[in-house]
């Protein structure tokens, strides 16, 4: 076989494994990470083997791993059609291994591992180094060689990229220069000179694609972006010798080159349209100025854009803002919705879905949610609706009234202790569920989320109940979102407060995150807001464009989202992040979007 056959199917075998270890990876990246490391040094060795090359092994393994810049950018595309939050994680996965130096480290040192071991162990030639000294690299091989042509005219366009860093439009036509490189490389790459020059221009891409570039541009660019302005610029992550250093009389940093918060000048303003989905969250500590923020992009998105934003609101907090608004103030005390209404689904379904619910926010045992299911079949049945018979599914559904009547009945003719216990055990539970606020549906989802709504708890009777009544809130909405069908552009936002009680982390999507993934083909953006991003569903913050970060300071917390914000650990870059967020002052952030290089600090104007 060609050696130029050999890189390609070796290229692609690796790619395919990389993305398949990148794909398995939510939630512990940085452990599975070293499993990726392995891998490719345990692949350049045997592409060693393979191709009878060291230095061809290098090459390609190197060119395997750049084409996975390629590969974000696709997927960042299919994020505009395929709503699936995995699609998110991987492009972060991926930022993960191109951006972190130890990923090059590893190639390097692979490589002269599996030199040293051909060369001088088993004493073997490099069959790329034979043939270039056969071939004679002369001008007019190279002029007469469309294939040499077009490498050589970018690797001209890298040696111009280190005097002004490509923008956006130049990136692409680079991108679009590797495709046509390579499409030539299929056609006529017959030989090991044609293969090594076509594949050696992808080593501009590093340098093209994360050198910090763009984000100088993109501070450039932010003041003529139209949107909502979040505030002043204070500084950017840059990579080198500390020079002009924010906050530097608390920030340790070494003398030599490291990561370090630059002194920066700009204005940074939101656009949803400028971003890969529609989705913010805002985490940080009581007092460090989350709420201002979120009631400030609540009311320019409907200033600038009209986009009305429905809050979910624990504890009243949003009312004032709404009402100056003239928007819909719902007293969550004073209506009643149903969580067993059908909606279309069948009641197998539903019965699933609340028993999940129930079960976690009461953290009910497997046995005790084993019975809750049966009670619930059963309080069906007494509506007359059967799983088995859709036509009963347009009955008048049952309530937690319901519920609560079949368990005492279910007390009433136990047959042993034993099972009187258990439906004892779970009584109290659907007693606190059974008031008026959970009977017949009075709340109208069309008005709420025809104009900015607030549905104000603070007058309900617990977390518990505020925990299930948002959950039933978010299926309600999620229903009349298929009901409405697909969407043209943005039309509304959801804003979760405190929403680390709504949707915690579990082995399952949450109902948010399973909203998030989809919502953007129906027009629906969430704005996420907590003090506790540990707890919140991975999925939610895998799928968040924007992430906005103020003052942490529980250490769990703050390790966590040091670690969502840098992306991939390196030399002191995490400890940078942790030191920014535990003495960040009040109204300053942290913000990484999609659009940036690197994370930027923000003053945030409310």
């Amino acid at each position: 076989m060609d050696l130029g056959l050999k890189c390609i199917l070796l290229t692609v075998v690796q790619l395919a494994i990389i993305l398949y270890l990148l794909s398995g990876v939510y939630a512990a990246f940085i452990a599975n990470i070293y499993i990726i490391w392995a891998f490719i040094s345990l692949s350049l060795i045997i592409a060693s083997i393979f191709l009878e090359s060291p230095i061809a092994a290098l090459v390609e393994t190197f060119s395997a791993i750049l084409s996975l810049l390629i590969i974000k950018k696709l997927l960042n595309v299919c994020l505009t059609f395929i709503h699936e939050y995995k699609l998110a994680v991987i492009m972060i996965n991926i930022d993960n291994v191109i951006g972190n130096p130890i990923t090059y480290a590893i190639v390097f040192s692979a490589f002269i591992a599996s030199y040293y071991s051909w060369s001088l162990i088993l004493k073997r030639g490099d069959v790329v180094v034979d043939r270039l000294k056969s071939i004679g690299m002369s001008l007019r091989n190279i002029q007469k060689n469309l294939l040499a042509k077009s490498s050589v005219v970018m690797l001209i366009a890298f040696l111009i990229t280190l005097i002004k860093p490509m923008k956006i439009y130049e990136e692409v036509m680079y991108i679009l220069g590797v495709a046509f490189s390579l499409l030539l490389l299929v056609l006529k790459g017959h030989r090991a000179s044609k293969n090594l020059c076509a594949v050696a221009s992808w080593i501009i891409l590093p340098y093209a694609m994360f050198k910090g570039v763009a984000l100088e541009s993109t501070v450039e660019e932010e003041e003529v972006i139209e949107g909502v302005k979040i505030g002043k610029i204070v500084s950017r992550l840059v990579y080198g010798k500390p020079a002009n250093v924010w906050l530097k009389e608390k920030l340790h940093l070494p003398k030599s080159p490291s990561w370090y918060w630059k002194v920066e000048s700009g204005t940074y303003t939101y656009n949803p349209y400028s971003q890969i989905n529609y989705h913010i969250l805002i985490a940080g500590s009581s007092g460090t100025g989350k709420s201002s923020l979120a009631k400030k992009l609540i009311k320019e998105l409907y200033y600038q854009w009209a986009i009305p934003c429905l809050v979910i609101d624990p504890h009243n907090e949003y009312v004032r803002v709404i009402e100056e608004l003239d928007g819909i103030v719902v007293d969550a005390s004073k209506i009643s919705i149903n969580p067993l209404e059908l909606d279309e689904c069948s009641p197998r379904e539903r019965i699933v879905q609340v028993a999940d619910t129930i079960q976690r926010v009461f953290r009910l045992g497997n046995l005790q949610r084993a019975v809750l299911e049966d009670l619930l079949e059963e309080a069906y049945a007494e509506k007359g609706i059967i799983n088995d018979d859709p036509e009963t599914w347009k009955l008048k559904p049952p309530t937690f009234l319901t519920l609560l009547k079949v368990i005492e009945k279910r007390i009433e003719y136990a047959r042993s202790s034993g099972e009187r216990s258990r439906y004892e055990g779970l009584k109290p539970y659907i007693r606190l569920l059974s008031t008026s606020i959970f009977r017949e549906t009075t709340i109208s989802f069309s008005d709420i989320l025809s104009k900015p709504s607030v549905v104000a708890m603070a007058n309900l009777p617990g977390d518990h109940v505020k925990a299930i009544l948002s959950e039933t809130l978010l299926r309600k909405i999620a229903h009349y979102m298929y009901v409405s069908g697909e969407s043209m552009g943005l039309s509304h936002y959801i804003v979760i407060d405190e929403a680390h009680r709504i949707c915690r982390r579990s082995t399952e999507p949450s109902l948010v995150a399973r909203l998030m993934m989809e919502s953007r083909k129906y027009g629906i953006g969430f704005i996420i807001i907590t003090q506790q991003p540990l707890d919140i569903d991975e999925g939610i913050i895998a799928n968040s464009a924007l992430k906005i970060s103020f003052k942490l300071s529980e250490p769990e917390n703050l390790d966590y989202m040091a670690k969502t914000l840098a992306g991939y650990i390196s030399e002191n870059r995490l400890e940078i992040f942790k030191e920014a967020l535990y003495y960040m002052p009040r109204f300053y952030a942290v913000v990484r979007d999609s659009r940036l290089a690197e994370p930027t600090i923000v003053k945030i104007e409310v």
